[in-house]
């Protein structure tokens, strides 16, 4: 096919920058994978059920919640919380009346992947 060389160079350019935008996405998905896989079995616990908790419209996920949903020391999940973060997983804490402590996950996160996706990842 003949094309104006203008257009070639366009479909050229636009090829590459797709190409270039898949392959960040690669990288990007490669980084999310390895994050998560580094979390253990209790913090991808703790993680996913704030993620469930979300996704099923409770906008109140507090240090209690967690504790009482997974029969765990309010104490034991903010040492999971801390570790997830700490391995490069944001979990978002907002401060509200100075007192209770909301937990949510950070919305680039769930921009990225569903919870099945970060959970199949987590097993490649």
């Amino acid at each position: 096919v003949n094309l104006p060389i203008n257009t070639r160079g366009t479909i050229d350019s636009s090829v590459f920058e797709a190409t270039e935008i898949l392959n960040s996405l690669d990288t990007l998905k490669k980084e999310v994978r390895l994050k998560f896989k580094r979390l253990t079995t209790q913090e991808m616990l703790v993680f996913s059920t704030i993620y469930q908790l979300e996704e099923q419209g409770n906008n109140e996920i507090t240090y209690n919640l967690l504790s009482k949903s997974l029969k765990l020391s309010e104490s034991s999940i903010r040492d999971y919380v801390q570790r997830i973060t700490q391995k490069g997983i944001s979990i978002q804490k907002e401060k509200v009346n100075n007192k209770k402590l909301l937990l949510t996950i950070s919305p680039s996160i769930r921009k990225i992947a569903t919870l099945s996706t970060i959970m199949q990842l987590r097993e490649l």
